[in-house]
């Protein structure tokens, strides 16, 4: 339990970190950029004949996860990556409690698991004499984990269902049935639903932690019938596009590659909850070097940028934000007007609590 102290104190300067992000401004683009041919140069070939499995959400997401950071890694160095998921963190623990050599390697998680997991040592120690940190915004940084984008829970509907502007536009708007009829989909999680059920039940955001959880699931309790629960993003952009739900909860970049596509689909930023992603290495993975080498490769600012560009989810690092395209601004949870408006949630506070919360929560849905 050592690691536990200094992942609560880095927890604790993510929250802190948002509302002070210096947002859009391209701080730090620094020689960056100019680092990264280089850096290829020195890595050809290095890796030949060595593999990786990397593991991620799946859709668009794990797709430009792919094209922007593990297709050119494998062409810089000669490794081989392979893709699987979703991410599974029953599957995680088990993999680690086997020992020896472990099917998953680089993993992305929720920064909920980032602190349960290195309070339990699922992962590897990150190597910075390889893995560039000052590169990442130092809230984004454990010893354990690095920031690979920031995003958001938001509030969506179909446009079809209600019209252009006439949706539920808060957390309070997906628990009023009679205005807002339909069913509704929240993620099958505990962490979030609960605080999305305690902000519609009226909940100060300053005053959010420590979570009431007998309020939210009472809370829950009143539109259970008409919960649909997804536990993929993918699932989310499906159920909403197909016309399967009315409204629910959504991240901010399944809604943005919904709405390129034409799906009639729009989201709100009333409270959207503010979160972020990090790279882990699970402990026992081989090809240490090079996974460590990978991570390194995903946090150069022109692989966030690309990332970014092509999911409205944030970079964690600054100097990708001079090439993050004017266009997706309005999608990004980091964008000004949108953290103004976000709660962010406190991975901190569940640290110790998300087993026992996790298995009440099961408990309450299966009710």
């Amino acid at each position: 339990m050592d690691n536990v102290a200094p992942v609560r104190a880095c927890a604790k300067d993510a929250v802190a970190s948002i509302r002070r992000r210096r947002v859009l401004q391209g701080v730090g683009a620094l020689a960056a950029g100019a680092l990264l041919n280089p850096l290829a140069r020195a890595q050809a070939g290095r890796f030949d004949g060595k593999q990786l499995v990397y593991v991620s959400w799946g859709g668009v997401y794990q797709d430009f996860q792919k094209k922007s950071y593990c297709d050119p890694f494998a062409k810089e160095t000669g490794a081989r990556i392979i893709q699987d998921g979703p991410v599974n963190e029953a599957k995680i623990r088990s993999m680690v409690a086997a020992g020896g050599n472990p099917d998953w390697n680089v993993i992305d998680v929720t920064d909920t698991f980032l602190f349960n997991g290195t309070a339990h040592n699922l992962f590897e120690k990150l190597d910075f004499s390889i893995v560039n940190k000052s590169m990442v915004e130092p809230a984004y940084v454990t010893d354990y984990g690095i920031g690979t984008c920031a995003w958001s829970y938001n509030v969506a509907y179909n446009t079809k269902a209600f019209g252009v502007g006439k949706g539920p536009k808060t957390w309070a708007d997906l628990f009023d049935v009679k205005r807002f009829p339909g069913k509704r989909m929240f993620r099958n999680r505990v962490y979030a639903t609960l605080e999305i059920a305690l902000l519609a039940d009226g909940v100060d955001p300053a005053k959010l932690y420590p979570l009431d959880v007998n309020r939210a699931l009472k809370k829950l309790d009143t539109i259970k019938d008409h919960i649909t629960w997804w536990t993929t993003p993918s699932q989310s952009q499906q159920l909403i596009v197909d016309g399967a739900v009315s409204c629910g909860v959504i991240q901010n970049g399944r809604a943005y590659d919904a709405s390129r596509k034409g799906a009639p689909i729009a989201i709100e930023w009333a409270q959207n909850l503010q979160s972020v992603d990090y790279l882990v290495i699970l402990k026992g993975t081989k090809n240490l070097d090079v996974a460590m080498h990978l991570v390194n490769r995903s946090i150069q600012p022109d692989a966030q940028a690309m990332f970014s560009n092509n999911t409205a989810y944030s970079p964690v690092n600054p100097a990708a934000f001079s090439k993050i395209d004017k266009a997706i601004s309005p999608w990004l949870a980091t964008q000004k007007d949108n953290v103004a408006k976000g709660v962010i949630l406190n991975a901190a506070w569940w640290q110790d609590k998300l087993e026992a919360l996790d298995a009440s929560w099961n408990a309450w849905r299966l009710s």
